[in-house]
């Protein structure tokens, strides 16, 4: 619900039975789904209880060379902008291993 210019309250129907109801609100979060699409990286990455992809403050993961960033990580707060940074810091440490990695005779 609104007023045109700001978010007035919520309207939804309760799982069981179906009855109306509302909510008067002030603002909202937005979020979509709880569980990380990590399922491909199981035996590969070491994963957290909840699915989500371990990392450090630089966004190493237990891969030698593999960074990760985002929702899909243990960092706390998914949100955009929290992802956005933790992505940045990720990319900047993958540089960082890349330029301290010695060649390899196949480069």
């Amino acid at each position: 619900m609104g007023d045109g210019r700001r978010v007035t309250g919520l309207s939804y129907k309760e799982r069981r039975g179906g009855a109306p109801r509302s909510l008067e609100l002030a603002g909202v979060f937005v979020q979509i789904g709880l569980v990380p699409n990590t399922d491909w990286l199981k035996g590969v990455i070491k994963l957290s209880p909840r699915g989500e992809i371990e990392v450090n403050a630089r966004g190493e993961t237990s891969v030698p060379g593999v960074f990760a960033a985002g929702d899909c990580t243990v960092v706390p707060y998914k949100q955009i902008v929290i992802a956005m940074g933790e992505g940045a810091k990720a990319s900047l440490s993958a540089f960082d291993y890349l330029i301290r990695s010695p060649l390899s005779a196949a480069a």
